[in-house]
């Protein structure tokens, strides 16, 4: 890895991350050192893994943690903080090479103030929305020959409750064709839940499906162009933990990634994500499309149900940076593989490098995970202190133990790290923003369900809201819906 991160730096000049988050640069960074961190959030593990003035952060500038989205980022490259990224390119000599989470479209359609346009690590925008679109994978799923959630696709002013209910029985899914970590999928119990949403939404074009009550997978995966045609490989899954009440008040929230849960998962499953990520790899390549996406799947009864494409980098891609680094398989690394087929075209040494991957090493089980922990109450101040690095689990709560930002301050399976944007004191905190991540180097799901946290996990979990003196977990009370909007459900989201 490091020969041709080394090879990268001295050929294509300055490299920088752009993404809602600073930390998911933490394991690329250690891999392909950068010159600069674009991000919307910020928190006191900065430090840990980077230069504070080499970070351009919307949180940094105004002081407030959001539930962030990359139309943060685009907005705010419009003032004094794209100001100050423009300056910092302008002082490169060459153009500045920007892997990017997502594609920004502010950055595609350059800027004047610019010397040089960036080379940006992406698909473009138009493609990244074409391929969110839940409506649009769920209406090809038949005609690519894969399992579909039964259900269909209409608006919600032309079905009732109670046809929906004879047809798919209770609780049923109403899907909107975008919306991420949750947003805008709902769970249908009752009359009135559907009647909000059908009288917000008439004419709006949704899926209308089973609830499936089962565990769902994730999994990374990247679009590679070869002389025999695109080729997409296929990453280990790992388990999705949403919708805890530990962690968030919403019951579609996105609350983590836990890989080593997905280790005793029947090979037949695996199977299955492999082949549904190829057959979907190979429909978007038809497209255009090149480089890491990710895939979201319900799992019921043995059969995998593909649910959602998540065209772009992913909340468990940065954990699988790390946690590849970090096991003895040192070379399964996405974020390579995507720089290098967007400049294979044009690099023989780059060409070379793709031919000769050792691509089955994306499938070596890992063993970690992540839970995401949110802001539980409505608009918040962070009262108390808690230093990011690894910490110790005890009947007396959380002993800190060392600094660090990444897992390999975890000496051994019993240490915990807390990191991603560990907010400092005085913080202001909107409703349900993410506080920060739980890293640990075993599962933190009930083996039994892989959909509950553990009993150690839970207490964890409390343990850091106590620190930050926030709400305690034993003391949240569950939020309702949002007026006028139907309750989220819990199926994954990103």
């Amino acid at each position: 890895m490091k020969k041709i991160a080394n090879y990268l730096r001295e050929k294509y000049g300055p490299w920088g991350w752009m993404g809602q988050r600073a930390h998911d640069a933490c394991g690329i960074n250690r891999i392909l050192p950068l010159d600069f961190i674009i991000s919307c959030d910020y928190g006191m593990d900065v430090p840990c893994y980077f230069r504070e003035d080499d970070v351009f952060s919307v949180e940094k500038r105004k002081g407030v943690r959001k539930d962030w989205s990359n139309e943060d980022l685009n907005a705010n490259l419009k003032g004094a903080l794209g100001c100050e990224i423009f300056q910092r390119w302008n002082s490169y000599e060459r153009p500045v090479n920007l892997l990017c989470y997502r594609s920004v479209r502010r950055l595609e359609n350059g800027n004047s103030r610019l010397l040089w346009k960036p080379r940006i690590y992406a698909v473009p925008e138009r493609l990244k929305r074409r391929f969110d679109n839940k409506v649009l994978l769920y209406r090809n799923l038949p005609l690519l020959s894969m399992p579909r959630v039964p259900g269909r696709v209409d608006k919600p002013g032309n079905a009732t409750f109670n046809g929906l209910r004879r047809e798919l029985s209770l609780p049923f899914v109403i899907q909107f064709p975008s919306g991420s970590s949750g947003h805008f999928t709902f769970i249908i119990r009752e009359e009135k839940e559907y009647n909000r949403v059908r009288k917000a939404y008439p004419d709006s074009t949704v899926i209308m499906r089973r609830y499936i009550d089962g565990f769902s997978l994730n999994v990374n995966a990247v679009i590679i162009s070869t002389e025999d045609g695109p080729k997409t490989v296929c990453s280990f899954p790992s388990v999705q933990i949403t919708g805890r009440p530990e962690c968030s008040n919403f019951p579609s929230s996105f609350c983590g990634n836990d890989f080593a849960a997905a280790c005793d998962i029947d090979r037949g499953m695996i199977r299955q994500v492999e082949s549904h990520v190829r057959i979907i790899g190979a429909w978007m390549a038809g497209a255009g499309f090149r480089g890491v996406f990710g895939m979201d799947f319900v799992v019921n009864t043995g059969t995998v149900y593909p649910v959602e494409i998540n065209p772009r980098f992913q909340n468990s891609t940065s954990l699988y940076t790390v946690l590849s680094a970090v096991s003895q398989s040192r070379r399964g690394t996405l974020f390579l593989l995507h720089i290098a087929e967007f400049l294979q075209s044009e690099d023989e040494v780059i060409r070379k490098y793709l031919r000769e991957f050792p691509y089955r090493d994306l499938m070596r089980s890992l063993k970690g995970c992540q839970v995401i922990l949110h802001n539980r109450m409505e608009r918040n101040i962070v009262t108390g202190e808690l230093l990011p690095g690894a910490y110790r689990p005890g009947n007396q709560g959380l002993t800190f133990a060392r600094k660090g930002a990444s897992l390999k301050a975890c000496r051994d399976s019993n240490d915990i790290l807390v990191t991603c944007g560990v907010p400092k004191p005085y913080t202001v905190v909107e409703p349900n923003a993410p506080i920060c991540k739980i890293q640990m180097r075993k599962s933190a799901l009930d083996p039994a369900t892989k959909t509950k946290l553990s009993a150690g996990a839970k207490r964890t979990v409390a343990g850091v809201y106590k620190k930050l003196g926030l709400l305690a977990a034993d003391k949240v009370e569950m939020a309702g819906s949002t007026p006028g909007v139907a309750t989220p459900g819990v199926e994954p989201g990103r």
